[in-house]
């Protein structure tokens, strides 16, 4: 699930790129003043669009995964074979028992990640947000 919204955010972040690039071609187009005004607001508009979806995909990814390291989910995938359950060496249950706490850890480890990356959108779309919708309201006020 994670990845899907890693996803969404990188062709977010090369929507605001290929946005930004048709921006600055525009600016130099100095007859087309008007058109470049509304192509302005349009980017804006755009650009604080796609960071609040980032803001609101992060937090939800936060809460999740958050949730995932407060209550984790045990899976045991590894199951001893039915005809050795009852005859493991000492050695073999102890490495058993070894291999099952190393996956938990790594389980555990992943959840703490998860939440950093989560965390980090929302750090990263945040000020874009802010800076978009201040220039957004900027211009609002200019017009009237």
């Amino acid at each position: 699930m994670l990845l899907n919204g890693v996803k969404i955010i990188i062709l977010g972040v090369l929507f605001i790129v290929v946005l930004a690039i048709i921006f600055s071609t525009t600016l130099i187009m100095k007859e087309e003043v008007l058109a470049m005004s509304k192509l302005r607001n349009v980017y804006l508009y755009l650009v604080s669009f796609v960071s609040l979806m980032m803001i609101l995909m992060g937090v939800i990814f936060t809460v999740q995964n958050i949730t995932d390291v407060i209550f984790p989910t045990n899976y045991y995938y590894e199951v001893l074979p039915a005809e050795k359950t009852g005859s493991l060496s000492v050695e073999e249950q102890k490495n058993y028992e070894e291999n099952q706490k190393r996956q938990e850890e790594n389980r555990n480890i992943e959840s703490k990640k998860n939440v950093a990356k989560s965390i980090a959108v929302v750090i990263v779309a945040l000020p874009t947000f802010a800076y978009h919708w201040r220039k957004v309201e900027k211009e609002k006020s200019d017009q009237k």
